[in-house]
């Protein structure tokens, strides 16, 4: 927690020089607007394997393809013609889907469904270096961090059993719903939130530049960030309409599910679209 803190003020420190320089050499500001559509990948989570059993094991659900989205704009300033210096300002989607698990368990079948959803505000701040600035095509790699501030989630799960029985647990906000079948019962958290407010995390990008003008420029690339912090919070408790018992979010009513151990990290692959507008 001590080294988040640390980054986390790290990055104002650079942004604040990055602002200092732009304030006193405008010549060599940009503006871009960037669009990165991709993949998006979140942690692991394990489902008892013989839910009726007192011993019931526990397995992994495989991860599925989850799309995600950077879009926004950032603010860049040229120390040279080869590097460059930018903050951003970027609404970003991320989150994982999983692939459904199915039990069987007599003549029954029951298939347990679960997908996370989270939305950032992201402000990353990025060195990149252009090969050849002055070509109407060049070569750019860039690296930096980023800084997320939690705009909302949604955490679901779900399962259906052939016999026609149902079970949804819907976190949001500040509310956990349990439905079963057609009872539904409402839930309120202790200890904060299931996903931290914020995180902070590495980015690399690499791709082309094409030269349009001497002020339009269009990047394109590739994009990884990756997660330094682990998102859940695993303090976090709800406690029951019907009752004043507190359980832990991440941890199941027999206190044996692996979850609560388990972290999640946030992670992106994503084609970077830029449209930079040089001032």
């Amino acid at each position: 927690m001590k080294n988040v803190k640390l980054c986390k003020k790290l990055m104002l420190v650079l942004a604040l020089i990055v602002l200092t320089a732009v304030a006193y050499a405008q010549k060599a500001m940009n503006v871009q607007i960037v669009v990165s559509p991709g993949m998006t990948m979140g942690g692991k989570f394990e489902v008892p394997e013989n839910p009726q059993s007192s011993d019931p094991g526990w397995v992994a659900l495989k991860k599925n393809f989850s799309f995600g989205l950077d879009a926004g704009a950032t603010f860049g300033y040229n120390f040279s013609k080869k590097l460059e210096v930018n903050l951003g300002l970027i609404y970003s989607k991320q989150g994982q889907h999983y692939k459904d698990y199915t039990w069987t368990i007599g003549n029954e079948n029951a298939t347990w469904k679960r997908k996370v959803a989270l939305n950032y505000l992201k402000l990353p701040l990025k060195v990149n270096y252009i090969i050849n600035p002055e070509q109407k095509i060049s070569f750019y790699v860039s690296a930096g961090f980023y800084l997320s501030f939690l705009l909302g989630y949604r955490d679901e799960n779900s399962a259906t059993a052939s016999d026609g029985s149902s079970f949804t647990a819907i976190a949001k906000g500040d509310t956990y719903t349990q439905t079963y079948g057609s009872d539904t019962e409402s839930a309120a958290f202790i200890n904060g939130k299931p996903y931290k407010s914020t995180d902070f995390g590495g980015i690399i990008s690499a791709g082309l530049q094409f030269k349009l003008s001497e002020k339009i420029i269009i990047q394109v690339g590739l994009i990884y960030q990756i997660g330094f912090v682990d998102i859940k919070n695993k303090a976090c408790q709800y406690t029951q309409s019907s009752s004043n018992d507190a359980e832990l979010f991440w941890q199941n009513s027999s206190n044996n599910s692996p979850n609560a151990t388990l972290s999640y990290h946030n992670s992106s692959l994503e084609l970077l679209i830029g449209l930079k507008i040089i001032l």
